[in-house]
Parts: C-alpha cells; structure tokens; sequence
C-alpha cells in the first residue's frame, strides 16, 4: 500500500520514538498522542479530517517503479550485477 506519512515533530525538533495513541474525536478531528523524551512530556497533535483529505496524495503523486526485466529484478540492479559478472540463468532452459 502507498502513503504519505505524517510529519509528526515535537516543538523540540524530536520526532516519537513511539506512538502511544491515535483517535478521533466527536468533532471529526485526528489526535496522535506521545511521549517525548527530550522534553519530557505528553505531546498531542490534533488535524481535522478535512485537512486530511485534503492533504492525501492523489494516485499520480506517486512514481512509478523502475522497469523490471525478465529475471523480475530493477533493470539498473541486473546491469550493476552484470557488470559485477553475475550471470543470470537463461528463462528458456
């Protein structure tokens, strides 16, 4: 599955080292709640839902991978490894 992960920073530049919670509240918003162990302590982030759709990626935000060959590895990885002298099987034998 492709996403767009969450900028999630403390006021002290630190980013969670764990997430102790992620909910919703009765006003259609998203908490994210942890510890932060630089300041020592309890950080909440709260995004309304429609910020959040608002923020998702749309499917053309995404590149596309890199051309995959018959051995059914990245096309530059089966150069670099042919350049190394590996040598893959033949897919007809």
């Amino acid at each position: 599955m492709r996403f767009q992960p969450l900028a999630l920073n403390c006021e002290c530049g630190l980013r969670p080292l764990r997430v102790r919670q992620v909910g919703l509240t009765p006003q259609h918003q998203l908490v994210v709640l942890w510890w932060c162990p630089n300041c020592r302590r309890n950080i909440s982030v709260v995004k309304d839902l429609a910020d959040c759709w608002r923020d998702c990626p749309k499917p053309e935000d995404f590149q596309e991978t890199a051309p995959v060959d018959a051995a059914g590895s990245p096309a530059e990885d089966t150069d670099f490894l042919h350049r190394l002298g590996v040598r893959f099987p033949d897919p007809l034998e």
